[in-house]
């Protein structure tokens, strides 16, 4: 179904020069079949989906007049594109960053996963 043409392209990028006619003989004569169609999404669509249930974080820091350093912990929503500002702070630590996180996840009810969140 075209699998002989790509093998055989494949095979030239590695520098064999092989007819796709020549490729299909062989795999005929080793009694291998095409691949089956797949049912699953295709590559491209895989990723698409996966992109609108990734949320990416970052801290950014604002220094203000009175030249205090803030930091501020942000998500956005890669499928909408929506930033949320999950809190601001001078000191920023793991447990500040983890209740953040948290309470971010709470509030986004289950699409941020916020069923598995658990207090320790």
């Amino acid at each position: 179904m075209g699998g002989h043409r790509r093998i055989a392209g494949e095979l030239l990028k590695l520098g064999h020069r092989i007819a796709p006619a020549t490729v299909w003989e062989i795999l005929r004569t080793a009694r291998i079949d095409p691949a089956p169609r797949r049912s699953s999404p295709s590559w491209k669509r895989f990723l698409a989906m996966q992109a609108r249930t990734v949320i990416a974080t970052d801290f950014l820091h604002v220094d203000t007049v009175l030249l205090k350093r803030l930091y501020v912990l942000v998500f956005i929503e890669h499928g909408t594109r929506r930033i949320h500002i999950a809190g601001i702070t001078v000191h920023p630590d793991g447990a500040w960053t983890v209740q953040q996180a948290r309470s971010l996840a709470r509030g986004m009810g289950g699409a941020a996963g916020g069923d598995a969140v658990s207090d320790p």
